[in-house]
């Protein structure tokens, strides 16, 4: 799509266009947008080209969008009259400039220091002007209400965007100069102030100390924030007044009033809660305090029980030290009888030790001569080893020997052998000669038969490729006949007729048709094709009618019924089949009877209707449910007849989206921010049908289809005779080919038997020469092997002679062994008779032993009873002095002798445990007449009391914190109060000065709302009417737009759409004349007003804004006639389309320069001509151009 569709597109679905004025067959006379007087311009409504020899020598051959804003000082209209002397005021805005900025391309204005109108058609770009004011210095596009990401403003088809803009310094600094450049990539922004690289934030804060308030409706108000300001509640508008007009420490003040009202309005209720939680607690306290007594008594003697079962160590240790004392006793008695019964027995028990002595002796001496004896054993095992060693080494040798003599005939073999072929060798070589082994014939024969072979395939490849070639051909000549045949076959059906519509319209949407059918299972569900060829008319002569309603883009959408196959299509189609032109829809729903129709048919034909759209065709459900979707095909109706002015009115008010009667078509256009009044319908003629048309099969296109067939089919037969001829000459090649690879094998396969010949006779010298070499090896053998027998025969007779030595010296070691033995029974006998003697001793004195052992093992015993005893009787005693050191410290730092008492009591008067048993027994009978109630009830009663303590505590500290809050209270409201009611004041006195200069009546008022809290409404606070709610404080506006009614509050209910956007703008205004904001902007607030409003809120505007003060912008598409003019006003005229010159052109170098500029003295001077306007002093009439006065403005050419 060309830029200059683009651009026309984009005008008419803007909300611009939607929000034109018209009447209700759109056949306003002064109606710019149907007011064309180019005789060579044509519509261009469906998206058709513009006809490029309809443009004069202005016009360039792509349109550039461009904003053509400048001073409005630079182009007179009249020659007298001066110049506004205004200055700008600081803060204002003196240059805005906008580069690749949603429809600019370059565009630069110089805003007027007071009121500056915008005026334009439709869709030109007024409200982007705005939007370049509010991102130019700093704000996000949420403000706007439109985008939501700044790169969303950039031109299509361009990178980054730039807006600079000026604003007017304060006295003796320079013009702050701010550029921001918004960047596609990434969606950032790039902030410079005077050429500083700057922040965001940083250009906020400069905006900011102007007091600039781009968030604040009540100075900055786009188109669609119109609605948004209309529904602002009275709370809200109260905030955005402050800031708009007061200081930000009235602001700061009031959210510090809220603040501080919200945590006393907590405080009160935590104290209520406090009072309240208190009395329950102290009622409980008396009611348990019986119980907490009985069970305190229950506690002690618990406690005293306790004690005593404490003390079981006390009497424990008593008994503890009588046994140890018994058995420490027992002890010394057995020791001192243990060392008597030694005594007596010591005699007799030295003798008895006497023989044991000598019979250790003997028994030593054994063990020498035994030790003796192993030693000479030993000795005689190492000879009889070496005896044996001798005997193998004399083994081997003469097995070493046998070895060697067998080898010799085995040697002397191998040498006649050698010595036998070596003749046979030498006899073989004389026999043949070296010129016997001639192959030079066969190689010549060979070469020759390779030769051939390989030009006849050279041959063959020469021909390949031309066989290829053919066959690619003879292949392309097949698809293009299939084609051709199913191009016939579908013109002669319907479905064909519409297939081949579709590939005229969209070539890339007919080709992913083609993929989708051909490809069908790939999907989860079934994915329909364009409108074009699966739906149709029940109806051909309602084709009109219908396609009024649709343009062509609606004919070529591929509806699929879920997102996986969406996300599927899309890959396959965008990214692998890189096609463009194609739309593609989701639609889930296949049920036609849940769409319902906005008419009954009854109401139908009350308002002269006949039928819906949706029910002249037919197809599948789902692409009909998208169409409704889409399209809204069922609220769309057709009429056999035209409608008279009041059915025509009627139906505006209803659901329906527009209808077509009388070979036209109406199509509404409803703003519900404006209510009724912002209902508006565009008319059409209805054109001939396209798309689905019963017409005749194209005999043309027939018979060129045939004619391709027929030529196909000629040049088809002339390829493969080629193909025919070429393929025998490449088989007389092959027979060549194999021919000569049968020459060249035989000859190459004799060549090989003499070659193997030859290389047998030449290496015949050196087999001679190996034979020889091993005849002389096995000499060398012979020789070896009798120098080796003799040494094997010395090494045998030095071992016999080893051997013998070794035998000799055995025989003496045999002789000492035998010597050591017999003193070794010597010495055994004598060991015999000492431990004879010892043993029989000692059985002589058996009892003595055994009485001193019996009188050992009780001593022992006693030993272990006393230090059992001893180790129990100090654990029981470190238990009593822990617990008495309890006690005392119990005594000593809480007071409490209770536990040194029992101590003191057991240990005097108790003996035995078995006693302290009986005094725990009693103790617990007199505990179980206490039993009964809870027992958590003494803790939770102490627990209450504590809280019950903290409670009183906190609510004195509440008190004296709301006292606190009260005087914080007082003190801000003091300052607050008496300067707001001051601000409103003036701005009621403005407001009202407006609405009498129109004569009606209105007013301001605060709204100060009161607390009905019973500790609010005192008489020190001002009783019911206190105003503590600052929450809910507002501004209260009341209107009557009529002299018999009173004034009423200004809602969305009472008053008219009409009537709240004259209230608005008088509200605007009102704060207008506090005069702290350096600029206000107003974007289209005079839609949905009547003439007569409009006309009243344009005078009163112009009386505050063009004087001195702070700049205004007010934008609007549209003017009435005869409106109000002041010497002060700037007009900016925003002129942008297809017609307008290019920003920037090529020069006859090539090089880029500034392009032409528009005379609007030019367009005044046609406008004459053409009897646009009269002349009258003062007043803008139907074009809004002042013919005489001193302002210099702005026209829009068309």
């Amino acid at each position: 799509m060309d830029s200059s569709t683009a651009r026309r597109s984009r005008a008419r679905d803007s909300d611009d266009d939607e929000s034109r004025p018209s009447t209700p067959l759109s056949t306003a006379p002064n109606d710019s947008k149907r007011l064309r007087r180019q005789p060579n311009s044509r519509s261009n409504d469906d998206g058709d080209d513009v006809d490029e020899e309809s443009l004069t020598p202005l016009h360039v051959p792509s349109p550039t969008q461009d904003l053509l804003l400048q001073d409005a000082t630079q182009i007179p209209i009249v020659a007298g009259g001066e110049p506004s002397k205004s200055v700008h005021q600081p803060g204002a805005i003196v240059r805005i400039k906008m580069i690749n900025f949603v429809t600019y391309t370059s565009a630069e204005c110089r805003p007027g220091p007071n009121l500056n109108m915008v005026i334009g058609p439709n869709g030109t770009g007024k409200s982007t002007l705005i939007c370049a004011i509010c991102l130019g210095l700093g704000w996000p596009p949420s403000i706007l209400g439109r985008a939501k990401e700044a790169h969303e403003f950039i031109k299509h088809g361009c990178h980054e965007a730039t807006i600079e803009i000026e604003i007017q310094r304060k006295s003796g600094k320079r013009n702050p100069v701010i550029v921001r450049q918004i960047k596609r990539d990434g969606n950032k922004s790039v902030y410079t102030l005077n050429n500083s690289p700057s922040t965001g934030k940083a250009i906020q804060a400069l905006a900011h100390s102007f007091n600039i308030q781009v968030d604040n409706l009540c100075q900055f108000l786009p188109q669609d924030k119109v609605a948004e300001f209309a529904a602002m509640n009275p709370v809200e508008l109260l905030a955005s007044t402050q800031r708009a007009v007061a200081t930000s420490d009235m602001t700061k003040m009031h959210e510090q009033l809220k603040l501080l009202r919200k945590n006393h309005v907590e405080l009160l209720t935590s104290v209520q809660s406090q009072n309240e939680q208190l009395t329950h607690l102290r009622t409980r306290q008396e009611n348990q305090r019986t119980d907490v007594e009985r069970m305190r008594e229950r506690a002690q003697i618990q406690q005293r029980l306790k004690w005593f079962e404490m003390c079981r160590p006390v009497a424990k240790y008593a008994e503890t030290k009588r046994r140890y004392t018994a058995a420490k006793e027992k002890r010394d008695l057995l020791k001192k009888e243990l060392s008597q019964l030694r005594a007596v027995s010591a005699p007799t028990l030295k003798k008895k030790e006497a023989k044991e002595t000598y019979a250790r002796q003997t028994a030593s001496v054994r063990d020498a001569r035994a030790e003796a004896v192993k030693e000479e054993n030993r000795k005689c095992d190492i000879l009889a080893k070496e005896i044996e060693t001798c005997q193998d080494k004399i083994k081997d040798a003469a097995n070493a020997i046998k070895n060697e003599r067998a080898g010799i005939p085995t040697i002397k073999s191998e040498l006649m052998n050698s010595q036998r072929k070596i003749r046979d060798l030498e006899i073989k070589y004389s026999e043949s000669q070296e010129g016997d082994f001639d192959t030079q014939s066969l190689s010549d024969l060979i070469t020759k038969a390779r030769a051939e072979q390989r030009q006849a395939k050279q041959h063959q490849a020469d021909l390949q490729p031309r066989l290829e070639q053919l066959a690619a051909q003879d292949a392309e000549r097949n698809t293009a006949l299939s084609q051709l045949k199913s191009s016939l076959q579908r013109l002669e059906t319907q479905a064909g007729q519409q297939e081949s519509k579709l590939q005229s319209l969209s070539r890339d949407t007919f080709q992913a048709w083609k993929w989708i059918q051909e490809n069908q299972d790939l999907f989860t569900q079934t994915v329909y094709g364009p409108p074009i060829v699966e739906c149709s008319l029940k109806d051909p002569k309602m084709a009109d009618a219908v396609e009024a309603f649709l343009q062509q883009g609606d004919f070529k959408v591929i509806t699929v019924q879920n997102q996986t196959d969406f996300r599927l299509l899309q890959q396959k189609l965008f990214k692998e089949k890189k096609l463009h032109d194609v739309s593609l829809r989701t639609c889930s729903n296949s049920n036609l009877d849940q769409i319902q129709a906005p008419l009954s048919t009854e109401e139908m034909h009350k308002y002269g209707l006949d039928s819906w759209v949706i029910d002249h065709i037919q197809g599948p459900a789902t692409v009909l449910v998208m169409l409704c979707q889409d399209k809204r095909l069922d609220k769309c109706a057709i009429s056999s007849r035209e409608l008279s002015q009041q059915q025509h009115d009627a139906v505006a008010n209803t659901g329906l989206q527009g209808y077509v009667a009388g070979g036209k078509s109406y199509q509404f256009i409803r703003r519900a921010e404006y209510g009724s009044a912002g209902h508006t319908s565009r008319v059409r003629d209805v054109r001939p049908a396209q798309i689905w048309t019963n017409q005749p099969i194209d005999a043309g296109r027939k018979a060129n289809l045939q004619r391709a067939i027929s030529e196909k089919n000629g040049e088809k037969e002339i390829i493969q005779e080629e193909i025919q001829s070429l393929k025998k000459e490449y088989a007389e090649w092959k027979r060549v080919i194999d021919r000569t690879a049968t020459t060249a094998k035989e000859a190459s396969e004799e060549k090989d038997k003499i070659q193997m010949s030859q290389r047998a006779w030449l290496v015949l010298p050196t087999q001679i020469s190996h034979a020889k070499a091993a005849a002389e090896a096995s000499r060398a053998k012979l020789d070896g092997f009798r120098e080796q027998e003799s040494k094997l025969i010395e090494g045998r007779d030095a071992a016999i002679v080893r051997k013998t030595d070794a035998v000799l010296a055995f025989a003496a070691a045999t002789r000492d062994l035998r010597k050591a033995f017999s003193r070794l029974m010597e010495a055994e006998v004598m060991m015999i008779e000492a431990t004879s003697d010892a043993e029989g001793l000692t059985a002589q004195n058996e009892h003595i032993i055994r009485s001193i052992e019996d009188k050992q093992n009780e001593f022992e015993e006693a030993v272990q009873a006393f230090n059992e005893g001893y180790a129990a009787a100090q654990a029981v005693l470190r238990l009593a002095l822990s617990l008495k050191a309890e006690a005392e410290r119990l005594e000593a730092e809480e007071d409490e002798p209770g536990l040194a008492q029992v101590v003191a009591h057991v240990g005097e008067q108790i003996r035995t445990e078995a006693d302290l048993e009986t005094e725990i027994d009693s103790i617990k009978a007199e505990l179980e007449l206490t039993e009964g109630g809870s027992t958590n009830i003494i803790k939770d009663f102490e627990e209450r009391a504590r809280s019950i303590e903290r409670l009183e505590r906190q609510l004195q500290e509440a008190d004296k914190q709301s006292q606190d809050y009260k005087h914080s209270i007082k003190e801000i409201r003091d300052r607050w109060e008496p300067r707001l009611d001051g601000y409103v004041e003036r701005i009621s006195e403005s407001f009202f000065a407006s609405f009498h200069r129109i004569g009606l009546k209105g007013q301001v008022a605060v709204h100060k709302a009161s607390s009905d809290r019973a500790v609010d409404c005192t008489e020190e606070n001002g009783g019911s009417e206190n105003g503590l709610d600052f929450e809910n404080w507002a501004i209260h506006i009341s209107v009557s737009f009529r002299a018999s009614e009173n004034m009423t509050l200004l809602d969305s209910h009472r008053q008219s759409g009409g009537e709240r956007a004259v209230s608005t703008i008088f509200y605007l205004m009102a704060l207008q004349s506090l005069n702290r904001a350096p600029f206000r902007v107003v974007d289209e607030i005079n839609q949905g007003m009547d003439p007569r409003n409009e006309r009243m809120v344009h005078g009163r505007l112009v009386d505050i804004a063009a004087d001195n003060g702070s700049q205004y912008f007010l934008v609007t598409p549209k003017l009435l006639s005869g409106l109000k003019y002041r010497p002060g006003m700037t007009v900016l005229c925003i002129v942008s389309g297809e017609n307008m010159p290019a920003a920037r052109e090529r020069d006859e170098n090539g090089k880029w320069r500034d392009g032409r500029k528009v005379d609007f003295r030019e367009f005044v001077k046609k406008a004459k001509q053409l009897g646009l306007g009269d002349h009258v002093v003062h007043r803008h009439v139907d074009s809004g151009l002042d013919l005489h006065g001193s302002q210099r403005a702005q026209i829009d050419a068309y």
